[in-house]
């Protein structure tokens, strides 16, 4: 009988961590996506920016072409 009560504790206490697991796992993945939201957001502005120097650099040897002849 003694064993039976030790194993329904055991089998209580599992159902009332699986929760907080859960709720840590949720929490662990809502962190890790709000992170690679921000590198995409990062990653977008330095793409934005590599656009911009390329047009700046086309502009300036647009300018030294046209300043030759």
């Amino acid at each position: 009988m003694l064993k039976q009560k030790e194993l329904r504790f055991q089998e209580l206490a599992m159902l009332s961590v699986s929760p907080i697991l859960r709720n840590i796992h949720h929490w662990w993945l809502q962190k890790a996506e709000h992170h690679y939201l921000i590198c995409a957001d990062v990653e977008e502005k330095r793409a934005r920016e590599a656009h911009q120097n390329v047009a700046y650099y086309q502009k300036r040897a647009a300018m030294a072409r046209s300043a030759r002849i």
